[in-house]
């Protein structure tokens, strides 16, 4: 339970010593999840307490003239929004690189090195094809000599491409394949080490 709000009163008196200063503090408990705030739970807990006998007796008046004034703090939706803005992050890097892969397709260098996923029996397989040709419309490539499990965005020390094999895409097949998801990534300075 943490406190939200804190007044101090002078307009009503204290019953049992006729002092005219009281405090009014509300609480209220919050759901958290590794200590950030999720979202209030239950209602806000109200202690008016007298600044000079401590006597904690309170009115209706008392309590409803702050009530209508204290408001849930934002920041007990923290985990919330912290959410938010790590989806709209995510979203906004995604939509990035989206629009990076379209416009490496778009315009090919000599050197790029595209990142390929082949959906197999045994799960994902990722290998590399770089750039050696850009003829207008297609391009030719080299594929890489090995197959990973797993996304990388550079060939292994063991790896290379292999000269022998060259392989022709159309434009419009590398976008098809970067829409289907079989283009992992697009690396452009790749071939500049």
């Amino acid at each position: 339970m943490v406190r939200i709000a804190n007044f101090i009163d002078t307009d009503y008196m204290c019953y049992r010593c006729r002092f005219f200063e009281r405090e009014v503090n509300f609480y209220q408990s919050y759901f958290h999840f590794c200590l950030i705030p999720v979202f209030p739970v239950g209602q806000k807990k109200i202690l008016v307490r007298c600044k000079n006998c401590g006597d904690e007796t309170q009115t209706e008046a008392l309590v409803e003239k702050y009530s209508k004034t204290v408001k849930t703090p934002l920041w007990f939706y923290s985990a919330i929004f912290l959410s938010i803005f790590l989806a709209a992050a995510w979203l906004y890097w995604h939509q990035s690189a989206e629009k990076k892969h379209r416009k490496y397709i778009a315009n090919p260098v000599k050197g790029d090195v595209y990142t390929i996923r082949e959906e197999k029996n045994t799960g994902n397989s990722y290998y590399f094809l770089q750039v050696i040709d850009n003829r207008g419309d297609s391009i030719l490539a080299l594929s890489s000599n090995l197959e990973y499990g797993y996304p990388l965005d550079h060939l292994e020390a063991d790896d290379f491409f292999v000269k022998s094999d060259t392989l022709h895409f159309a434009k419009k097949d590398l976008y098809e394949m970067l829409n289907n998801g079989e283009i992992y990534s697009i690396n452009r300075d790749a071939g500049k080490e």
